[in-house]
């Protein structure tokens, strides 16, 4: 049945609906002016601090001005003046730099490069298949004694590291010892990176992940067809020490290994911003492997790697060996500046399949087991017979 009401009626149901709608209006419009004007107060005060420091400087300083150091530190500042250590400001030489790293191109002669306080010597903790140094002999294990003539010690090896790893398309000369005999050669710089290395001891399979950049699904994927041809049943995963990479490369590994997400979104990470709104999802399709596994961590396994580490647990695929791990739970973003610099962010924090965010937190292993000083110094040179942690990795799967 209908009912009618009065022409009165209609119109003060009309007039309070138009009052509601300017009530709500003023309120949405003072809330966002009040934000402007507070952003803009902070604003004002800044560039008014800079200004009067800029005036005093340049009606009084001796010296001449860098201008591009200057604008450089300013950036680098403003950057580390927000209080995050994982935003940071890029010159455009190191985005540059960054941008070849990030697509698997790199400088240097295709060495992972520690220095050895015990024999006074660089070691040679792992080779890039392929690179330079590969094809000029060196292997894992060799020692360096000098870099350009210039013999180690304990206070050049940070240098003589650094010339390891020099620009692309320049060559450097090595002296390393490999099988007790000395030998110097010329390596030319920059190879294809490499950030997978692997290797079996019976049927239980080693992968290290140095890092995660979009090179390394491929490479991933050729360790475990390796696997698979050497008969391993089960494989240990080493990312230690791994706190470089991008979350959507750590999610494309993740996405070779475990199956299609159920849990939730079914989303094997998800990016959310200060507002609590998800802004980005990484899912895995139905492809996985089947390996029983353990993941090595310790207090340098931090962002994707901890991402990594966390959604093999939480799909209950892998069990955690080793200590805390570093607790960064975000994400960044490349902003790039009109100048050809970059701006790295950090614009969300992770969330894994299943587990709470690890941000601030850490994961906290299944088994932990401490490293003594000394082989957390020498780490990358330990022995698998020598690594507590690896054996106790082997030992677990040793035993299923």
């Amino acid at each position: 049945m209908n009912k009618k009401i009065s022409l009165g009626l209609a119109l003060s149901l009309v007039f309070i609906a138009a009052a509601l709608s300017v009530t709500i209006t003023m309120s949405v419009s003072m809330k966002i002016y009040n934000g402007i004007i507070k952003d803009v107060s902070a604003r004002s005060n800044l560039y008014s601090s800079i200004a009067e420091i800029d005036d005093i400087v340049r009606e009084n300083y001796f010296g001449d001005i860098n201008e591009n150091l200057l604008g450089t530190m300013m950036s680098d500042g403003y950057a580390a003046g927000i209080g995050d250590r994982y935003s940071y400001y890029m010159t455009a030489e190191e985005y540059s730099d960054y941008l070849d790293e990030v697509k698997g191109n790199k400088g240097g002669i295709g060495v992972i490069a520690v220095y050895d306080s015990v024999n006074n010597n660089i070691y040679v903790s792992e080779v890039s298949e392929g690179s330079p140094a590969q094809l000029q002999g060196i292997s894992k294990g060799d020692v360096i004694t000098a870099v350009d003539s210039v013999a180690v010690t304990a206070g050049n090896y940070n240098e003589l590291i650094a010339k390891l790893d020099g620009e692309r398309l320049t060559e450097v000369q090595v002296t390393f010892e490999h099988g007790g005999e000395s030998k110097t050669v010329s390596v030319a710089r920059g190879y294809d990176a490499q950030s997978v290395y692997y290797s079996a001891n019976g049927s239980v399979g080693y992968i290290k992940l140095t890092s995660f950049y979009s090179t390394t699904a491929e490479q991933l994927k050729n360790a475990l067809k390796y696997m698979n041809s050497n008969s391993v049943t089960s494989i240990i995963f080493d990312v230690r020490n791994n706190a470089d990479g991008i979350v959507r490369y750590a999610a494309e590994c993740l996405d070779i290994l475990v199956p299609v997400g159920t849990e939730g979104t079914g989303a094997i990470a998800t990016a959310v911003d200060r507002d609590g709104q998800a802004t980005q999802t990484f899912t895995s399709d139905s492809d996985s492997v089947n390996y029983a596994m353990t993941v090595l961590v310790n207090t340098g396994t931090s962002g994707a790697a901890e991402l990594f580490a966390c959604d093999l647990r939480d799909f209950g695929m892998a069990q955690l060996v080793g200590v805390q791990t570093a607790g960064n739970g975000t994400m960044q973003n490349v902003f790039e500046l009109s100048d050809g610099s970059a701006l790295v962010l950090t614009v969300a924090r992770i969330l894994p399949y299943r587990s709470e965010s690890f941000n601030g937190t850490g994961l906290k292993p299944d088994y932990t087991v401490e490293l003594t000083a000394e082989q957390n110094g020498r780490l990358p040179m330990l022995t698998f017979d020598d690594d507590p942690q690896y054996q106790k990795a082997f030992e677990l799967l040793s035993n299923r």
